[in-house]
């Protein structure tokens, strides 16, 4: 793996960690950061227990991002969390009934948050090293 692929690798992991922690905040403090909030769905005890995943996951990441050759393990679960995180993002859409909630602008964000974690996982798996060199 070259160098200047390994740079962006690095690089694309820790903006993946400054998401999640961005994330995290804002389950925790209740706010968004897309502008399809609706303060009616927040639930304090949901939104903690999302935050806290968030940041432990920003957490896995930074690790990974310090050396990816040496934490290929590691960063193997991190494509297939982003993978799951992003079905389960877009499964809610049908689990959910947003509309019933008062929020139907939400399924928008919902696909936005889902294709960008595709996007995400994606980018890490054409940046995965395919030989230690």
């Amino acid at each position: 793996m070259s160098l200047n692929k390994l740079n962006l690798l690095r690089l694309i992991l820790f903006l993946g960690s400054l998401y999640y922690l961005i994330g995290a905040i804002a389950h925790w403090r209740g706010l968004t950061i897309f502008p399809f909030y609706d303060g009616r769905l927040y639930s304090p005890y949901h939104d903690s227990v999302i935050a806290l995943t968030a940041l432990v996951f920003a957490l896995i990441l930074l690790t990974v991002a310090r050396d990816p050759l040496k934490n290929l393990a590691i960063f193997k679960v991190v494509i297939i969390g982003a993978i799951l995180a992003s079905v389960f993002s877009i499964a809610i859409i049908w689990k959910v009934d947003l509309a019933a909630l008062g929020a139907p602008d939400k399924a928008v964000q919902t696909v936005v948050e889902g294709i960008l974690g595709f996007v995400f996982a994606g980018a890490l798996l054409w940046l995965y090293p395919r030989q230690i060199s």
